[in-house]
């Protein structure tokens, strides 16, 4: 009987022992949590980064007094942020001063493209005001023409003038020649949101004063154009 009672004890404590290690398996109470988070960077861009493909403009057999007019050229913002454009002409002569050449602006900026004839309307009435002379970029001619302009567009019109010219080594004369460098425009104008354009165009004007050293000349004109965020502090890349 005994033994049969030891048995019976030895079977209960194994039991209970199994039990304990059964309940020990299980954790306690725990709780946890998490947060992610992605952040998409813009993009800056001016026609993509590439070239304009459209000439400044062209012409040959030119003379005192005589004036070429160029072709419309787009900077468009293909980025996603908005961006702070600097705007730089530079006319160079291969063997005499670029001095008697006269550089004249006229761009539209927008977002939505107004029709043609708008366009070309103004453009006659700015010009008007180019072949008399007056060079006024605030010319009565061009001004009540603007007021025809769709709602949205700007214009900015000008002469590129010594006081605006930048980078003045670049002015220094020699006896092969000589270049200059504008800066154009304002830099409220040159402010563009993503998916606004500017078109802009350049008239060169040879002064009617030039002499025979201008005979066989070429004048080349390069548009120079730079992006930046418009953050402060945000500075323009620099070119040497």
């Amino acid at each position: 009987m005994k033994n049969v009672k030891k048995a019976l004890l030895a079977t209960s404590l194994a039991g209970a022992l199994v039990v304990s290690a059964g309940y020990g398996t299980y954790s306690w109470f725990t709780s946890s949590t998490q947060a992610v988070g992605a952040i998409d960077n813009g993009t800056l861009s001016v026609n993509n980064g590439e070239a304009i493909s459209t000439e400044l403009f062209s012409g040959e057999s030119f003379a005192p007094s005589q004036y070429v007019l160029g072709n419309f050229v787009t900077l468009d913002n293909t980025g996603s942020m908005d961006q702070q454009l600097k705007v730089t002409y530079t006319g160079s002569v291969d063997k005499a001063s670029a001095d008697p050449y006269k550089i004249y602006y006229l761009a539209y900026k927008y977002k939505e493209k107004p029709s043609g004839d708008v366009m070309k309307n103004f453009r006659q009435q700015w010009e008007k005001g180019f072949y008399k002379g007056n060079h006024n970029p605030s010319m009565s001619l061009a001004k009540s023409s603007a007021t025809s302009l769709p709602e949205g567009v700007e214009v900015v019109t000008g002469e590129a003038t010594v006081e605006e010219a930048q980078a003045m080594a670049a002015m220094a004369k020699s006896s092969e020649g000589s270049s200059k460098t504008y800066k154009i425009g304002n830099d409220k104008f040159f402010k563009l949101k993503p998916d606004q354009y500017i078109d802009i165009v350049f008239d060169v004007k040879l002064d009617q004063n030039a002499g025979n050293e201008y005979q066989g000349a070429v004048y080349s004109g390069n548009l120079n154009v730079q992006a930046k965020q418009t953050d402060q502090g945000a500075k323009f890349e620099n070119k040497k």
